[in-house]
């Protein structure tokens, strides 16, 4: 099952004033991936697919980082999260979290997910990532002063288990990595992670062309155990 984070799911649903109506939703076009395969935005009807497609099996709850991504899942933590996105999406402007389904309308059915959200280092206790410019004109060596934050981004995705096996979670993560990080979002660096023991995922990773860095063991309080981590990054 290849399965990484994606951004918390919350029981607290957003107050009605955030919950915009669906003329409100500022349009975002889908993305073509393949020819049978688009990413578009979450929309109040995926509620109940993604309701099912998260109680199937466990495999996806084991997979991702995320505490409220249980299994049984609640369908009141699939309405929180359809409505945090539409909530979100209205107040930016943009789409960050994106719905894989095979077929270019809103209303085909979902079948997975892919997101690219801000990558916030210093809540996940990682150092910043930095560009270091190079020497000034006879100047030897880089000015240490100098060195420039890059913009960063965290990989998400999972996908339902029925369509496992197909190469669909590859190529949508190859198409977000190549195609929207830096164009649509202005990412230059992207993160992405997996526990070691989710080889599907760090597979799809891979052959999206980004490079592991060392693991990091961390405890896991759903797991109630130490799990160490895969990390990989991609320069976009």
């Amino acid at each position: 099952m290849a399965t990484t984070e994606i951004v918390p799911c919350t029981t607290d649903k957003p107050s009605s004033s955030l919950e915009p109506p669906p003329s409100s939703i500022i349009p975002i076009r889908p993305y073509k991936v393949a020819e049978d395969i688009f990413l578009s935005p979450f929309t109040s009807s995926d509620t109940t697919e993604l309701h099912r497609i998260l109680n199937i099996t466990n495999a996806i709850s084991l997979g991702l980082y995320t505490a409220s991504v249980t299994f049984p899942f609640p369908l009141e933590n699939a309405e929180a999260f359809i409505s945090h996105q539409l909530a979100k999406r209205s107040a930016r402007g943009f789409a960050d979290c994106w719905a894989i389904r095979r077929g270019e309308g809103l209303e085909s059915p979902v079948i997975g997910l892919l997101s690219l959200h801000a990558f916030d280092h210093e809540k996940e206790g990682v150092p910043a990532c930095y560009r270091v410019p190079p020497p000034l004109s006879g100047r030897s060596g880089s000015d240490g002063d100098n060195k420039l934050p890059l913009r960063c981004g965290v990989l998400g995705y999972w996908l339902s288990p029925e369509y496992t096996g197909q190469g669909i979670m590859t190529q949508a993560v190859y198409y977000g990595l190549r195609q929207i990080a830096r164009s649509a979002l202005g990412y230059e660096h992207v993160h992405g992670r997996a526990w070691e023991d989710n080889v599907a995922s760090c597979r799809v990773m891979e052959r999206a062309g980004m490079r592991q860095v060392p693991s990091v063991a961390r405890f896991v309080p759903k797991f109630g155990e130490i799990k160490s981590s895969a990390q990989y990054v991609l320069d976009v």
